[in-house]
């Protein structure tokens, strides 16, 4: 038997193991009413509050709060922490996110969890709960309108269930989700002159427009934007669409690479949840924050910019299509040669590292070995960044690949 069709067999087996119920798609009433009739009610209650009461800047300010608490729960925590394990988190720094995670009414985290990770898994096929391949509408919401299989929390989110945190939440969600996210803001309106305001404004309003600028990531980042990173999937990077999502907008980068706890890998990449990880750690409430290695990250960057030349190179002539191979396998060489220097470099300093003593105690041979293998590493770093500016330069000069690095 071919091997393709018994390695599809094998994972189709695997794929019907991990989930339970009919494959039957038809509408699930709870979330298609709850998300029909919230966006009217929240815009009903927000006239009724500027018709019956005074503006006040408050209210303003109750909204920033809640929309940056609720959203970066989802994308710190739902996503980035418990769905793909970028980072691991103190107690205080779970409890806040199930809490507001459960405000911002995406379910609960082992729910989102269970809904997200076959999405990485199976991405674009039938089998991905929101696939893009469906249309714009489906990957954005109609999916959640549906029912379908539901996948089985015991395969999908076995780490998960063993967090006490996370399981009280998913049992009491409903209860959780309506404090947090309609009560609480009630009652903080409440004690500054206006509950309504505190119910529309920092309730209502700010769940809408969380659930879809959140939303976003799943149907536009699909859709608009370039595939740095990798060219197999459908996810885009899209820096406009980062400022909507809390960062979330370099997705080509995250599909390709999603144990990574950033999105935006520049320093000034806009990603307000990676500077909260980051801020989280020098408060000691998140540690050992996973990092793709640079030279993985610039060599997936290479073989994509390589795709789009070799594309570009069928109108040109065969003498130069020749010589651009044969530059390109040139600089490649120099990249592998660089990248093989980098890794085993940071390897001896990493051993070295971990066999040392506290500086303290280190004795100087020690520390000027550290030292010189630091000032080695840092090198073979530049070296393989030169690498790759050389490689774009040399793909501008021929219209190649676009301007920016």
């Amino acid at each position: 038997m071919d091997q393709n069709k018994v390695s599809k067999n094998i994972e189709s087996r695997r794929y019907h193991k991990h989930y339970e119920g009919s494959i039957w798609r038809r509408t699930d009433w709870g979330p298609a009413i709850f998300l029909s009739v919230t966006p009217p009610i929240a815009i009903a209650l927000t006239v009724w509050y500027f018709m019956t009461e005074p503006f006040q800047w408050w209210t303003v300010g109750l909204f920033v709060f809640f929309y940056y608490a609720t959203g970066l729960s989802i994308t710190a925590g739902y996503h980035r922490l418990f769905a793909h394990k970028a980072y691991e988190a103190g107690f205080f720094t779970r409890l806040f996110f199930a809490l507001f995670g459960a405000a911002a009414f995406q379910n609960s985290v082992i729910k989102w969890v269970v809904d997200h990770r076959p999405h990485h898994r199976y991405v674009d096929s039938d089998r991905d709960p929101y696939s893009s391949t469906k249309g714009l509408g489906y990957s954005h919401i109609w999916w959640m309108y549906l029912k379908a299989k539901r996948p089985k929390y015991e395969y999908w989110a076995k780490d998960l269930l063993k967090d006490p945190i996370l399981y009280y939440q998913d049992k009491y969600y409903a209860w959780i989700a309506v404090f947090m996210g309609w009560v609480l803001p009630a009652l903080i309106g409440w004690a500054f002159g206006s509950w309504l305001g505190g119910l529309a404004i920092a309730g209502f309003l700010r769940m809408v427009v969380v659930h879809h600028l959140t939303f976003l990531i799943n149907s536009a980042a699909h859709f608009t934007g370039r595939q740095t990173y990798s060219d197999s999937h459908t996810a885009k990077d899209n820096a406009v669409l980062a400022y909507f999502t809390y960062g979330e907008g370099y997705h080509n980068f995250h599909h390709e690479f999603a144990n990574d706890y950033r999105n935006g890998i520049r320093w000034y990449d806009y990603d307000p949840t990676k500077w909260l990880i980051r801020c989280l750690q020098f408060f000691g409430g998140a540690k050992n924050l996973k990092m793709i290695p640079e030279d993985v990250i610039i060599a997936a960057k290479m073989k994509m910019d390589e795709k789009r030349a070799q594309k570009k190179l069928t109108s040109r002539t065969a003498k130069a299509q020749a010589e651009f191979k044969e530059q390109l396998n040139y600089l490649r060489q120099q990249f592998a040669q660089a990248q093989e220097r980098f890794r085993l470099i940071k390897e001896e300093y990493d051993n070295l590292k971990l066999q040392a003593p506290s500086m303290g105690q280190m004795s100087q041979q020690m520390q000027e070995n550290l030292q010189a293998l630091k000032a080695e590493f840092k090198y073979a770093r530049q070296e393989i960044k030169m690498v790759y500016k050389q490689w774009r330069r040399y793909c501008r000069n021929l219209q190649l690949v676009e301007a920016s690095i």
